[in-house]
């Protein structure tokens, strides 16, 4: 598909499957959270409260609600490590609308980095408005930080787009010292870095932010509350330096996009202790789900994949083509996603697998459909 700008774009693959695996009856493919363990109650009773008071039916601010970047800055930026010292808070719809709103800001034409694979429905914001992307691959530790050095020494660019922690599709954590290197190399190089992390407040231990590293606003840190609260309230925020944060911010009051009332939900949900409260609670949860995925995925011979330490996924390795294992797969009744669009390079056969919607005997039951779905290509 082209966009009106010009530049190709790719069609989301969870979209894709979705739309080829609506009668399967085991979903192995979605990137939601679990339906099961959203608050409802607990929003349910935020919103009746909040619209007690009509100004949460007012036009947003630009950048956002001062309330909710009241709660972030002083109850949940520790949460994630992190504190605001000399950097604003702007808030978004959500991780992707950050990414469309600093495409904007930083890109023209310009040269960007990726890791190799990413999530391509969130790169694609920058994507649209960049030359060239540049692939640097990943190991079970994360982008490799030395093979990104190597283009860098004769490649300018502008933006490096990394997803730290569980890793969408891959599943892997940065290591620690390679998220120090690559703030050393954003100074060496001058280039910005987008830290994608909206899975940390589910994530358990992992190390500090590439962002708690960086003395001199090199790093953008985004985040979002859809995985610990629901993709629906559509709120994520950003913390950059002041001269970036302000520039996001009159871009943010251009297309007022933001709601009013879910930003106060929000802000209330991280005031009552909620949001805190369902960190580890989510992490221990989806720790189990995952636990069962990669056990069931041994019993089956099935070994091809870096160990996800948390999240939704796992990234497998068919060793089939993974448009034709999904399309046998279907026929028995799983879905998941072949992971080709993820990749700039290479990717032909591996498989995104979720466990967000099944339960922990269907996921069983998933992994034995994939298996003869294999055996069949």
């Amino acid at each position: 598909m082209v966009s009106r700008i010009g530049k190709e774009i790719e069609i989301s693959p969870v979209e894709l499957a979705s739309q080829l695996a609506k009668k399967a009856k085991i979903n192995l493919a979605s990137g939601s959270p679990d339906p099961r363990v959203i608050p409802i109650s607990e929003i349910r009773e935020a919103y009746n409260e909040v619209l007690e008071d009509v100004k949460s039916l007012f036009y947003p601010g630009a950048g956002g609600q001062e309330e909710l970047k009241k709660e972030i800055e002083e109850h949940y930026l520790q949460f994630l490590g992190l504190s605001k010292g000399e950097d604003e808070i702007v808030i978004t719809s959500g991780a992707q609308h950050a990414m469309e709103l600093l495409g904007k800001y930083f890109l023209e034409n310009d040269v960007i980095a990726v890791e190799n694979p990413t999530f391509i429905e969130t790169f694609n914001a920058i994507k649209l408005r960049s030359s060239v992307a540049i692939p640097i691959d990943l190991d079970d530790k994360g982008i490799k930080v030395d093979e990104l050095e190597e283009f860098l020494k004769i490649v300018k660019i502008n933006l490096l787009y990394v997803i730290p922690n569980c890793h969408n599709p891959a599943g892997v954590n940065l290591d620690e010292e390679r998220r120090k290197y690559i703030v050393e190399l954003a100074e060496k190089y001058n280039f910005y870095v987008l830290e994608d992390d909206p899975y940390r407040p589910i994530a358990g231990c992992v190390p500090k932010p590439i962002k708690y590293f960086d003395k001199n606003g090199r790093v953008i840190y985004i985040s979002s509350f859809s995985k610990i609260l629901a993709p629906g309230l559509r709120i994520g925020f950003i913390l950059a330096n002041k001269e970036i944060a302000e520039k996001i911010s009159l871009l943010e009051q251009l297309d007022f996009s933001t709601s009013t009332v879910n930003q106060y939900v929000v802000a209330r949900l991280i005031r009552k202790g909620i949001v805190m409260r369902r960190m580890k609670e989510l992490y221990e949860y989806y720790s189990r789900k995952m636990k069962i995925l990669k056990d069931s995925l041994i019993d089956h011979g099935l070994t091809k994949f870096n160990d996800p330490k948390c999240g939704f996924f796992l990234l497998l390795d068919l060793e089939k083509d993974s448009w034709k294992v999904f399309n046998n797969a279907i026929q028995l009744g799983l879905s998941f996603v072949p992971a080709k669009p993820f990749f700039l390079r290479g990717g032909d056969t591996m498989a995104r697998l979720s466990i967000t919607m099944s339960n922990e005997e269907e996921i069983k039951e998933g992994v034995s459909i994939l298996k003869k779905a294999i055996q069949m290509t």
